[in-house]
């Protein structure tokens, strides 16, 4: 029986670590039946309790390591283990790994934002802030290692990410893509083969994720001081996420809208960011934004239960939970008109341009005051299982060398890839 170790790791508690948890608690229950190859999950310590659960009974080893990994993945624990015999695959749901795996892999990519947009590159201080001046050390190192896939054009972070990546995909078994948007981005950005992608899309978990009777609901107002229409952000607020861009025109029109009308910002780390504090310290509307915090599943399914709308602002995504969470839970979708959010929910949600603050205003007090056309109703809730049936069949793939064709309806229109510009056409070398 072959034998694959899946690495569920991920630097921070993010949609990546709500991914890869999922997809485990799916592998589990097409493992208690027999119907996987031998799996070992390898976790982070911080998600023991969380990969326990998932796992349950079922036939999976779990793997605890011995300390987080860094941004810059080259684990010698992890390398190891690989390299002992006992596995013929690795997996892992995070979007990169050490390029010096021992032992066949595949992996997911999410997105290719930074690649896609070069202005968003970290540079020395920004990186070093979220990951050590430790991390920023290693990725020099990398970045001379992977000197033949290294284009030299940009900072430092954008040349070893695109050189990391171009290496990772020229030398993977099977790629998987949270979405064809996805998939696209990697037949065009590093010649990546369609054939060689699987699509594992993002999805829900509905025994949480659906509409919460109004007790519920009336609760979470209640711990929230929420007595009037709010509409939602959840996640994080990065640059590429644009919540300095959203909370600036809530500001500014928060005038217009009922009086008691609230944006509920669900997460970790918005309310430190300095540009969030700036806008906030002079703003005569600050009263208007709520920060929650980290918040448990269920209350997030109160809080989208009773939302006017969930807010997006993204100028990029791989894929989006909330999105798909919010409509299964019965609330109205705001979001950007980019490929991956039609790509998942055209039909479904209120679309506007990126830089169209006109439009969101007009969507956001429609949205508080009731008016806002019912999108919502008829949504197909995409389902985990589903996704957890396509990692298996992208595993095997991987396993057997089977290169005719992508899994989980993958459609990229670009057959052929143009590998010019994606580096040597070979293999990572393995030392």
């Amino acid at each position: 029986m072959t034998r694959v170790l899946v690495d569920i790791r991920a630097n921070q508690p993010t949609g990546i670590a709500r991914y890869g948890a999922n997809l485990l608690r799916e592998l589990a229950v097409l493992a208690s039946v027999g119907d996987t190859p031998r799996l070992t999950a390898y976790v982070d310590p911080v998600q023991a309790t969380v990969a326990r659960e998932a796992i349950g009974t079922a036939p999976v080893r779990l793997l605890v390591a011995a300390e987080p990994d860094g941004f810059v993945r080259r684990s010698a624990e992890l390398r190891t283990l690989l390299g002992s015999g006992e596995f013929d695959l690795y997996h892992t749901t995070h979007y990169t790994l050490d390029r010096r795996c021992p032992i066949p892999y595949s992996y997911t990519v999410h997105d290719l934002t930074r690649l896609r947009f070069p202005e968003h590159d970290y540079g020395r201080e920004q990186f070093v802030r979220h990951f050590g001046s430790a991390q920023w050390t290693a990725l020099g190192a990398e970045l001379a290692a992977l000197s033949d896939w290294d284009d030299g054009h940009g900072g430092t972070f954008r040349r070893y990410f695109r050189a990391l990546n171009r290496a990772l995909a020229a030398g993977a078994s099977r790629i998987v893509a949270v979405s064809r948007a996805t998939g696209d981005d990697l037949v065009r950005l590093l010649g990546v083969p369609a054939g060689a992608i699987d699509l594992v899309p993002c999805a829900v978990r509905t025994e949480i994720f659906h509409r919460r009777p109004p007790a519920e609901v009336t609760a979470a107002r209640v711990r929230y001081a929420l007595p009037g229409p709010y509409c939602l952000y959840v996640g994080l607020a990065g640059p590429i996420k644009r919540f300095d861009w959203l909370l600036a025109r809530w500001l500014a029109a928060a005038e217009r809208f009922p009086a008691d009308a609230r944006l509920v910002v669900v997460g970790g780390y918005a309310e430190a960011r300095p540009e969030v504090v700036a806008l906030l310290r002079d703003a005569s509307a600050a009263g208007s934004v709520v920060f929650t915090g980290r918040v448990d599943d269920d209350t997030l399914a109160a809080l989208y239960s009773g939302a006017s709308a969930l807010l997006v602002a993204s100028r990029n995504e791989g894929n989006h939970l909330g999105p798909l969470e919010a409509l299964a839970c019965g609330c109205e979708v705001v979001c950007t008109d980019i490929p991956p959010l039609r790509e998942t929910v055209d039909g479904h949600a209120h679309f506007y341009p990126l830089t169209d603050a006109a439009r969101l205003t007009r969507l956001v007090d429609s949205a508080l005051r009731g008016t806002l056309p019912r999108l919502g109703a008829g949504f197909a809730v995409p389902r985990w299982p589903d996704s957890g049936r396509a990692l298996v069949d992208s595993l095997r793939r991987a396993l057997t060398g089977h290169t005719d064709g992508p899994t989980g309806g993958h459609d990229t229109h670009a057959g052929r890839a143009d590998r010019s510009g994606a580096g040597p056409a070979r293999r990572t070398e393995v030392r």
